[in-house]
């Protein structure tokens, strides 16, 4: 089978734990104690998976009292003395991460300037860090070891005044036998740690407003040496959407912990399910590497489980390292018979099987696991006819024989100084699925954790996995080094179900050195996935085509991007598309100082408002969106305009691919097969390329990705006005469509019922048109509201949009001559744990973009994450909606406010039954006796 068009399986190490972690042996319960697995039947001599998370110092290499350098240095410090100079460290954390927590420096990327914050010297220095720890009595035979599950950039190890290893790169681990030292060691343990600066770097980029684009124009630093390093977080050197970070996440970024083994350590566990073509079989292949210390073969017994079965098999382990494969001829009960399958967000549940499996000899148990997998099938072409003329294999995704328009976001990096503490990781992968996305595109690999991975198996969103090279700069100095992270990555997590492909890197292809040896390190490691040469074209054996970056990654017109999407433009799989995406009120007086909220300056640019030139920098944004919108007043009215702004843009984008998704057509060969929106994950606050802020607030490019994403959909084209309904489930739908538009007052001037035989399963169904019925608008500005309902009468889903009138289409100035809208707003405590308000149009005026928040009433401050089932809302005359979110506060402390276009606050009416409910008066504060913003 080619390894290119075709993945049968893939498996998860279990998370939620020091095992799911790191993959230490025995699963780590909530105190860190080991859990012993069911298949382990004798006395266990692994235990562990204990993080050592407290007690740790640090300081920057030349400012300890050590002499004799590093050698030296790491011998004294990981002895009994304290040397001068340390102090409290935050493990994992970067040395700028323990310098805000110690209140050295503000948070550089909240109302500050980073590079005019924090010195950019930090990047000069190594650091060295320290802890001391207790260790466990060892029982004979047993070993101890020391797991580092990432540094950056280089770290050399010492423990107890030995020097017991070194690791090479960001994204590889480091596992240390250190039992001969441990033995010695009378409970007592100090661990010091020498993190060594970046090989390559260069002074920071610097943000300017006046200049139109963001940091001088270029990504990766001023030259881009900083790629040159390789494996490393060369993003920090300075990014359109990421300032210079002044010690460029130098630093122990992954937890450390130890475990104990016994003399046989299983070091892999390769877990790979081949699913059959017709769903009703899956066999499972173990690939067990077992390192041997005993200096001889050994008889083990490895003991397992799955799916509720037991199995036992006795195999011989040579001395040293080697691979043992069992497969379902050899162990009847690796074989499953119908079963659960793994499911992308949206399309079933991303279910998962456990298996465990102990290596046992003479009674002990010498070390074992715990795997959560699941069992999927996955084909990644279809042939279409390429310009040229000739028929190529285009990337296009079926999942379980169930074809997938990807829908997905870029991701950065999790979080500008690495402060990724699993919750938060868990909280925006989820922000994702709410948002009806499937998949996420790991950019260069960049945030590549086990806790990042374990999120999006749980999610069902697959990932796209970059690795480490970028167009921005060189290729890496240290070929070797790069690879060896590559392999490390493809082993650690080929495991994980939602891992959908490998690719080589950013924009363009890397030296062919990497790109040979990626395609030899998939063919031996991992030989289902595809490999993609790089996220803009693909070069190597069994070459995928039709995909592309590129953008636009600036504000345009609804009509653009339908317009681009028609299945007339090449390629079909856009993987980088953006917009500008500017969080609420709230944020952004967050963000930056008071003297720079109603006057846009070089604040605005360290948190990216130039979008590296688009729409002409952020004075050209702010222009178009006054040009689009009216006059902009205060930097309220600019918060709400930019709303409508995100909505109506970042909704088309995902909407365009959807209205013409999968299958080609007469006229329109190249259907579309996905869309990654650039971006969908801020690592620092920010104004553009974001669904969410960077506290994890969902403003309104949320919920134009979760309505535009929805698997049942009914579409209006901006462009030709075509009704389409999209479908992207596994069976056809029937029913009808009622098109109603209204005239600006929110009157209905023309209300339709398109009938619908059959909206076939996974694709797009165009029901209809109705441009000539909007040009018969009495207004300049139109809205349409489409509802389609099942046969049975049953509501599926609804739409709705502001539209400019055909024949004279001027923008939406108008809207702000409205008549303020009525609403009546009811709040209560639902089932102990949610808050339900029930929302409803009272007046007759439209009301647009309603907005809820939680907030905390004793603080004013807003409760996130908050993810409500539905925001922004946009209801016509005598329409309701009910509105629920999960409540994690306490009740008694939670109000919702609400905010929208333009509300009649004395005819409205809101009433609360244990939540307070309140109008949020800054953000409708749009109106200024005189306009202040930019002036």
């Amino acid at each position: 089978m080619n390894r290119r068009r075709f993945l049968s399986g893939g498996i998860a190490i279990a998370g939620g734990g020091a095992l799911g972690a790191f993959g230490l042996s025995g699963t780590a319960s909530a105190s860190g104690t080991t859990v012993s697995s069911t298949a382990a039947a004798g006395r266990s001599l692994c235990a562990g998976g204990t993080e050592i998370a407290s007690g740790w110092s640090y300081a920057a290499a030349g400012g300890t009292a050590l002499s004799g350098g590093p050698m030296a240095g790491g011998a004294a410090l990981s002895g009994d003395r304290l040397a001068a100079g340390l102090k409290p460290a935050v493990v994992p954390g970067t040395p700028l991460t323990s310098m805000t927590a110690a209140g050295e420096y503000p948070d550089p990327v909240y109302r500050h300037i980073v590079t005019d914050t924090v010195p950019d010297t930090l990047k000069d220095t190594g650091y060295w860090y320290r802890v001391a720890f207790d260790v466990p009595r060892l029982i004979p035979g047993q070993r101890f070891w020391l797991h580092f599950d990432g540094i950056n950039y280089l770290a050399t190890i010492w423990l107890n005044g030995s020097e017991v290893g070194t690791i090479e790169g960001a994204f590889t681990r480091g596992d240390f036998d250190v039992t001969d030292i441990v033995a010695k060691a009378h409970g007592k343990a100090a661990l010091a740690v020498l993190i060594g600066k970046l090989d390559y770097s260069e002074g920071p980029l610097k943000p300017s407003y006046a200049s139109g684009v963001t940091r001088g124009g270029r990504n990766g630093g001023p030259t881009g040496v900083t790629l040159k390093n390789g494996p490393t977080f060369f993003c920090t050197a300075g990014w359109d959407w990421l300032p210079t970070i002044p010690d460029r996440d130098l630093g122990i970024w992954r937890p450390v912990t130890w475990s104990t083994t016994g003399p046989v350590r299983l070091a892999d566990v390769h877990v790979d399910p081949t699913l059959s073509a017709d769903l009703r079989t899956a066999d499972v292949s173990l690939g067990l590497t077992l390192d041997n210390a005993s200096g001889s073969a050994r008889k083990m017994v490895l003991r397992g489980t799955l799916a509720g079965r037991e199995f036992t098999r006795t195999v011989s382990v040579p001395a040293g390292t080697g691979t043992i494969t069992l497969t379902a001829d050899d162990v009847p009960e690796l074989r499953l018979d119908r079963p659960e399958l793994w499911w992308p967000n949206g399309y079933g549940d991303p279910y998962r099987y456990r298996l465990t499996v102990a290596a046992e000899s003479g009674g002990q148990v010498s070390d074992e696991r715990t795997v959560d997998f699941g069992v999927r099938r996955i084909e990644y072409t279809q042939r279409l006819e390429s310009p040229s003329g000739d028929p190529a294999d285009c990337l296009s995704i079926t999942v379980n024989n169930q074809p997938i328009l990807v829908m997905g976001g870029n991701w950065g990096l999790d979080e500008a100084l690495k402060r990724s503490p699993r919750e938060r990781l868990v909280d925006q992968v989820r922000l994702h699925r709410e948002a009806n996305l499937n998949l996420i595109r790991n950019w260069n690999g960049q945030s590549s954790s086990e806790d990042f991975f374990e999120a999006c198996d749980e999610n069902g969103i697959l990932v796209w996995q970059d690795f480490f090279s970028s167009t921005e700069g060189p290729g890496p100095e240290n070929t070797t080094r790069d690879l060896a992270n590559i392999r490390e990555c493809i082993v650690r997590f080929r495991n994980h179900p939602s891992i959908l492909l490998w690719c080589g890197g950013n924009e363009g292809p890397p030296p062919q050195e990497l790109i040979d040896g990626l395609d030899a390190l998939a063919a031996e490691l991992d030989p289902k996935r595809a490999v993609l040469t790089s996220s803009a074209y693909d070069t190597g054996k069994n070459v995928i085509a039709g995909y592309t970056s590129g953008g636009p990654y600036h504000w345009v017109t609804p009509a653009t991007h339908f317009g681009t999407n028609d299945g007339t433009h090449w390629p079909p799989f856009h993987n980088e598309v953006g917009s500008y995406s500017i969080p609420t009120l709230e944020f952004i007086r967050k963000m930056l100082p008071e003297s720079s909220w109603e006057h846009p300056d070089d604040f605005w640019a360290d948190r990216d408002v130039n979008g590296n030139g688009g729409n002409d920098g952020g004075a050209g944004y702010l222009d178009l969106t006054a040009q689009r919108y009216g006059e902009v007043r205060n930097l309220a009215d600019f918060a709400r305009k930019s709303q409508l702004m995100n909505y109506e843009c970042i909704k088309s984008i995902f909407e365009s691919h959807a209205a013409r998704m999968v299958g080609a057509s007469a006229g329109k060969p190249y259907p579309r097969t996905g869309v990654i929106m650039w971006m969908t994950n801020p690592a620092q606050p920010s104004f553009v390329w974001q669904m969410y802020s960077h506290d994890l607030e969902a403003h309104s490019s949320f919920y134009a990705v979760q309505h535009a994403c929805r698997r049942v959909n009914v579409i209006l084209d901006a462009a030709t006005f075509d009704v389409v309904v999209a479908n992207h489930t596994r069976a056809p739908l029937r029913g009808t469509i009622a098109v109603t538009l209204f005239d600006l007052d929110g009157k209905p001037f023309s209300s339709n019922t398109l009938r619908v035989p059959e909206a076939s399963a996974a694709g797009h169904t165009v029901s209809g048109n109705v441009a000539a019925q909007l040009k018969t608008a009495p207004s300049d500005i139109a809205f349409a509201r489409l509802v389609f309902t099942d046969s049975h009468g049953k509501e599926l889903v609804r739409n709705f949009y502001w539209l400019e009138n055909p024949s004279r289409a001027g923008g939406f100035a108008g809207l702000d001559e409205i008549d303020p809208a009525a609403i009546s707003a009811v709040a209560s405590v639902r089932r102990g744990r949610e808050v339900a308000v029930d929302v409803a149009n009272i007046g007759e005026s439209m009301a647009l973009m309603l907005h809820l928040q939680l907030y905390d009433t004793r603080t004013g401050e807003r409760v996130l994450p908050a993810t409500f089932s539905d925001n922004y809302l946009n209801l016509a005359p005598g329409e309701s909606r009910t509105v629920r979110v999960p409540l994690e506060a306490r009740i008694g402390s939670v109000g919702v406010r609400i905010d929208g276009w333009k509300l009649d606050q004395r005819a409205s009416r809101l009433r609360g039954h244990g939540v307070a409910v309140t109008f949020n008066q800054d953000a409708l504060s749009t109106d200024p006796p005189e306009p202040t913003f930019a002036r």
